[in-house]
């Protein structure tokens, strides 16, 4: 019994031992932070000294120690932007983009900040152009377009509202393009779509929709003719003339539509051909009739109409 009346008393006496710790635990916590503070800034005066002296290599060391060991030192983010910088001027695009993103995600707040998405922007298109140079062996490599594609959707992810962002949205269709292949040729025709739909008063959007058409158009020339491919085409086509009437490719989008009105005439005509010869003359005559309807005078009209008097007889 006589324990239990001491033991308050007891549990005040290590209380008070407790926290007669806590002054010295928050002054050794100050005096790390002030150690950490005070590196970083010797670590940054270190690197400003070797990049001004042309010591790439050095500078690189003591920026990447800052930003890795005191990401939270007033020097963190001027030291990432440098590193960045030293990057890209030495022709180490990937990596650079990479230390710009690092800008962005970890130092919002950075007077760094613009620069660092007007930098990454001028990165991404850059390995989207073509070749850039391997840092390791100088010889220049073709990117993965994937790799390039997922550069430009950061740059239109970082600012989504800016110019940057549609015009990034059109490089990625025009990547994927240009590496003519049926998985690349779809991708661009998504990427387009993308971008019309996003971005539909974009300046890049009446481009956009109309090489959704021609990309449909390549791929019917390689082989993919069917006629909901072609039908697909047209309808893109018909989305500028509609969509974008005072744009550019307007006129350019009316030519693709009469020479896939044309291109649809003469398919009629070699069907009613193919019906003909195996002598299946009610499917033919149906052809040949679609041709006459549709068709101007010419010699495919002519040639139609004379199977249909003959078949008639």
């Amino acid at each position: 019994m006589k324990f239990l009346h001491q033991l308050p008393l007891l549990l005040a006496i290590l209380s008070l031992s407790s926290c007669s710790h806590l002054p010295d635990d928050a002054a050794k916590l100050t005096s790390e932070t002030e150690l950490g503070a005070h590196d970083a800034k010797s670590l940054f005066a270190t690197g400003i000294k070797a990049q001004q002296s042309g010591n790439a290599s050095k500078a690189k060391s003591a920026y990447r120690q800052i930003t890795k060991n005191f990401p939270q030192s007033p020097n963190a983010s001027e030291a990432a932007y440098n590193l960045a910088k030293i990057l890209e001027s030495e022709g180490d695009l990937l990596d650079a983009f990479q230390a710009y993103e690092d800008i962005l995600t970890k130092y919002p707040a950075s007077p760094r900040y613009t620069e660092a998405i007007k930098r990454q922007e001028t990165i991404a298109h850059q390995v989207a152009q073509g070749h850039i140079t391997n840092s390791f062996i100088g010889m220049k490599s073709r990117i993965d377009p994937k790799k390039a594609a997922a550069m430009l959707s950061s740059v239109r992810d970082n600012a989504p509202k800016a110019t940057s962002a549609e015009r990034a949205q059109f490089a990625i269709g025009q990547l994927y393009q240009s590496r003519k292949s049926k998985k690349n040729s779809f991708r661009a025709i998504h990427a387009y779509e993308r971008l019309v739909q996003d971005y539909p008063n974009s300046s890049y959007a009446p481009e956009a929709q109309y090489r959704i058409g021609e990309t449909l158009l390549a791929q019917a020339k390689d082989g993919n003719q069917d006629s909901a491919n072609l039908d697909r085409a047209k309808t893109a086509f018909e989305d500028v003339t509609v969509s974008y009437p005072r744009s550019k490719r307007a006129s350019d989008a009316r030519r693709q539509i009469a020479a896939l009105a044309s291109g649809d005439l003469t398919r009629s005509f070699n069907i009613a051909e193919h019906y003909r010869k195996k002598g299946q003359n009610s499917s033919a005559l149906f052809y040949y009739q679609e041709v006459v309807s549709r068709s101007k005078p010419g010699p495919l009209r002519s040639k139609a109409q004379d199977w249909i008097n003959q078949l008639s007889n």
